[in-house]
């Protein structure tokens, strides 16, 4: 009988302690569904707070993007690869390129890197690709890649990336087309900041560095207005200023510039309402400082990405002074 009641009373605790299982798994789930929807909230309010700068980022184009040469299939010459498992770099060439005149009037090699904060953005954007178009008709070849999102990779691997994209580009230029110049490394707002810290892993390997309305110095992001610049960064990095200044110093390209960094150009508008101008103000000075060749372009009228959406003769100049920098030409 007591063995009985044992069996009964061991059935009972097993019965009690499946339901208090079962109970703490849909709390769990509960939990994360709750957590997930929230986040996906936040999101959704600030994209639609950026919507105007999320427009003008995607649909943009350049002031020297001409109906002609939108229809002139600039860009047909071309070939994609896949430098890392998952990830593809596109190589566009002048049209006058082919295997018997490889090295015909080359103006040089420039890797792009998108702008969107870290956890945005793709290669292929309209207003990518109208840089490319302008850079190609100039005589570039650029090559352009994709990166992993921030939110899931972080900081550390998306240079890592860029540094693995340049090696990619040179080996296939070297062994295949016999092209051993070295890289340009071009990039906007959060790829202009990639770029900047890329060039300083590896100085004698860039040719040139230019940056357009990037976070120079990660903590002035949080002088911004921007919602979505403060969370971009936060979720790149995975911390809070607050908590983790010495992470948003580290990977600050004014704290990484080399005794033979690169020459580096640096574009901002005045008044851009997501990185704020005197980033690039204070990275060009302590470049200077430093005995580095650096150059500063300024648009007293400049938004974020404002070359995609003025037309005045100051954005067109600042355009083609890039093209002759990213030439070798120090005007």
């Amino acid at each position: 009988m007591d063995e009985k009641r044992s069996v009964k009373f061991f059935n009972k605790l097993t019965h009690i302690a499946k339901i208090i299982l079962f109970t703490k798994g849909i709390l769990i789930l509960s939990s994360f569904f709750l957590a997930f929807s929230n986040f996906l909230l936040f999101l959704t309010v600030v994209v639609i707070l950026n919507v105007p700068l999320l427009r003008k980022s995607i649909f943009g184009r350049l002031p020297t993007d001409t109906k002609e040469l939108r229809k002139s299939n600039v860009l047909s010459n071309q070939e994609t690869y896949e430098y890392l498992p998952g990830l593809f770099l596109d190589v566009f060439y002048p049209s006058f390129f082919t295997e018997s005149k490889k090295s015909q009037s080359v103006k040089g090699i420039v890797l792009f890197a998108h702008g969107g904060g870290w956890i945005s953005g793709y290669r292929r954007q309209p207003n990518n690709l109208s840089w490319y178009r302008y850079l190609v008709s100039k005589g570039f070849i650029v090559a352009t890649i994709d990166y992993e999102r921030g939110y899931k990779a972080g900081i550390e691997k998306l240079i890592e990336e860029l540094l693995q994209a340049v090696v990619f580009l040179e080996n296939h230029l070297s062994s295949k087309l016999g092209i051993n110049e070295k890289v340009s490394l071009m990039g906007l707002s959060a790829g202009g900041h990639l770029a900047l810290l890329a060039a300083s892993r590896i100085p004698e390997r860039v040719k040139n560095v230019v940056a357009y309305y990037s976070p120079c110095d990660l903590l002035d992001i949080w002088h911004s207005a921007s919602i979505f610049a403060r969370f971009a960064a936060a979720t790149t990095l995975k911390r809070l200023p607050t908590r983790a200044r010495d992470v948003y110093e580290r990977y600050s390209p004014i704290n990484n510039i080399t005794e033979n960094y690169p020459p580096t150009l640096l574009v901002h508008g005045l008044k851009d309402s997501v990185v704020p101008y005197f980033s690039s103000v204070k990275m060009f000075k302590t470049l200077r400082e430093k005995g580095l060749a650096a150059k500063l372009l300024l648009h007293p009228k400049g938004d974020h990405g404002f070359e995609f959406v003025l037309r005045d003769r100051r954005t067109v100049d600042i355009i083609e002074k890039t093209a002759q920098f990213l030439e070798g030409k120090l005007w």
